[in-house]
C-alpha cells in the first residue's frame, strides 16, 4: 500500500567545536545569507538563548529561523511550504556560509528531524488503528485506566550497526488536530565529522532521516492498514 505523506516540519542541528560567539560575526552572516533569495531570513535578534535570524511566519504556529550557540546551529522550518530539497538546500548554504564567517573548519555531529502526516486507508480514527492494530491490545486491557484516552504512541529506537552509523529515533503518535491522522517523528542522528569541504554531505544525513520515515516506516504502518 501506497501512501502520501505530508512532511510538515523539517529540523538540523549541526554541531560544532565550543566557541565564543560574536553577534556582529553572526550579522555578517545574515547580510550574506539576505543576497540569496531562497535562503534568507528578515529579521536578526541577540537573546538570552542564542542569536536568531527569523522570517515572518506565514501562518500561525509556522517558524523559518537558525538559531546560533556556542557549540552548534539549529535550522528548522516548521508548517511552511518547505519541501525536502528547499530545506536541503538552506541546510547545505546557511551552514556553509556560517561556517566560513566563524572559521568553523568542522561539524563534530549532526541530527535531523522530520515530522510527517499520514492518513491510514482501512480506519477512521488513527487511536483505534494503533491501540487495537499495531498494539492490539484487549479492549479491558485499555478499560483498566478507568476514563477515555485522547491519544497514544509509539516510541523506537534503531542503534548504529555495523553497516549503518547512524542512530534514529522514532514515534508514531495519533494527531489530536485530526484524528485520522498518524504523526510520525524521525530523527537522525551522525557521529561522523563532517569537514568544511564536504558540507554538501549534508544533504545526504537529511535524504536518509527522510527515506527511513517514509520508507520502512510507512511499510511498517501498511502491514496493519488493512480491511
Amino acid at each position: 500500500m501506497t501512501y502520501d505523506p505530508r512532511t510538515i516540519a523539517y529540523m538540523a542541528e549541526i554541531i560544532y567545536p565550543p566557541m565564543q560567539l560574536a553577534a556582529e560575526k553572526v550579522q555578517d552572516i545574515h547580510n550574506t545569507l539576505y543576497a540569496q533569495r531562497e535562503v534568507s531570513y528578515q529579521n536578526f535578534q541577540v537573546a538570552p538563548d542564542g542569536i536568531h535570524l527569523t522570517n515572518v511566519a506565514e501562518q500561525p504556529g509556522s517558524v523559518s529561523s537558525v538559531t546560533f550557540g556556542p557549540d552548534r546551529m539549529v535550522l528548522r522550518e516548521e508548517l511552511r511550504a518547505t519541501t525536502l530539497e528547499d530545506f536541503a538546500t538552506r541546510v547545505v548554504n546557511v551552514t556553509s556560509a556560517s561556517f566560513t564567517t566563524l572559521g568553523i573548519g568542522t561539524s563534530l555531529a549532526q541530527q535531523f528531524v522530520v515530522r510527517s502526516l499520514v492518513t491510514p486507508r482501512s480506519v477512521q480514527d488513527s487511536r483505534e488503528f494503533l491501540a487495537q492494530r499495531v498494539v492490539a491490545a484487549p479492549e479491558e486491557a485499555w478499560s483498566t485506566f478507568g476514563r477515555p484516552m485522547q491519544s497514544v504512541g509509539l516510541a523506537f529506537t534503531f542503534p548504529q550497526t555495523g553497516t549503518e552509523n547512524e542512530m534514529y529515533r522514532l514515534r508514531i503518535e495519533t494527531w489530536n488536530q485530526d484524528p485520522r491522522s498518524l504523526w510520525i517523528e524521525n530523527v537522525g542522528s551522525f557521529t561522523q565529522p563532517i569537514p568544511n569541504d564536504r558540507l554538501p554531505d549534508l544533504s545526504n544525513l537529511l535524504f536518509s532521516t527522510y527515506k527511513f520515515a517514509t520508507g520502512p516506516v510507512l511499510e511498517f504502518i501498511s502491514t496493519f492498514d488493512k480491511p
